[in-house]
């Protein structure tokens, strides 16, 4: 397993500590349990992938779905639960992704980009830097400069993406942003 630093080593630690933000007219869901501090997201009812399926929170609850049409495949909308567009991926060679508010319109590589070592992603996310780090069975998330603390993981089960978020990434505005990338992390597609 790579070290500490190799994964971390392009952070930069002067970013000023991330404001509290409210991610819409959702409530902020809160966990079932004191089990590691996370709050839980199914991607689920796949039809037939990841590519259309539904995103339930706390107590099965819809928070998002994630649409492609089949009359245009090269697009997949991620939609909150008022149906409201709130990122776009356009499929092809080299993909695009942008989101409402929060990302313009770029490369998925550009956003994702493996690190130097390619044993990691670096996200940057409104003027925050993230790491996706492969660990066992799970995808972790990590901040840039903090203790290494998972803010949130992925895991894919049967017929299911899990995705477990810390109430800190939700508070910091990532619900959003981790179910995008948890898509196109786990789309099986080539996002570079």
């Amino acid at each position: 397993m790579p070290s500490f630093n190799n994964i971390f080593g392009d952070c930069d630690s002067d970013f000023a500590p991330y404001p509290s933000s409210v991610y819409g007219a959702l409530p902020y869901p809160t966990p079932a349990s004191d089990e590691g501090g996370f709050v839980t997201f199914y991607l689920t009812s796949f039809n037939p992938s990841v590519l259309n399926c539904t995103v339930l929170g706390p107590k099965q609850i819809k928070y998002f779905s994630i649409v492609t049409d089949p009359t245009m495949p090269t697009y997949t909308v991620l939609n909150d639960v008022e149906g409201h567009s709130i990122a776009l991926v356009e499929w092809q060679r080299s993909p695009d992704v942008e989101m409402r508010g929060v990302l313009s319109k770029r490369k998925v590589g550009d956003w994702l980009k493996l690190n130097a070592n390619k044993t990691a992603r670096i996200m940057d996310v409104k003027g925050k830097r993230f790491f996706w780090v492969p660990e066992d069975q799970y995808i972790n998330l990590y901040s840039c400069g903090s203790a290494r603390t998972v803010l949130a993981r992925i895991c894919r089960g049967v017929n299911t993406i899990v995705v477990d978020m810390t109430c800190d990434a939700i508070r910091q505005g990532l619900l959003d942003t981790i179910i995008l990338a948890t898509l196109l992390l786990q789309s099986g597609k080539n996002i570079d």
